[in-house]
């Protein structure tokens, strides 16, 4: 076989592989959707006790994780399972945006889309 030919091989093997490393978006580059269907206060501070500034309906979609405290791990985000990022969002509040109002929610009721 050419070195041309094996050189293409080799270059097809490395893109084989490397897809097999797949990794999703960063958690904020992704949108989210409520969990559990239910609609969901919105408060102005990170806590159940803050006033509420409104609320997101059950159904919505394109909810925009602006942060979340303590912050996500960008590398156990992006390599872990989806059970992984769930437990990530569940141990923390986020900052949200969604329908022009932003936001603080307990990070166990939001899920990637």
């Amino acid at each position: 076989m050419n070195a041309l030919r094996m050189m293409a091989l080799s270059i097809g093997f490395g893109l084989v592989a490397g897809a097999a490393q797949a990794q999703s978006p960063s958690p904020y580059d992704m949108t989210y959707a409520l969990r559990d269907g239910k609609p969901s206060p919105l408060y102005s501070d990170m806590s159940e006790k803050a006033a509420k500034k409104g609320s997101i309906p059950g159904d919505a979609k394109g909810i925009v994780l602006r942060w979340c405290r303590d912050e996500i791990p960008f590398g156990s985000w992006q390599f872990g399972s989806r059970k992984a990022q769930l437990a990530l969002l569940d141990a923390r509040w986020c900052e949200v945006s969604y329908g022009g109002v932003v936001g603080n929610v307990p990070g166990t009721v939001l899920t990637p889309q």
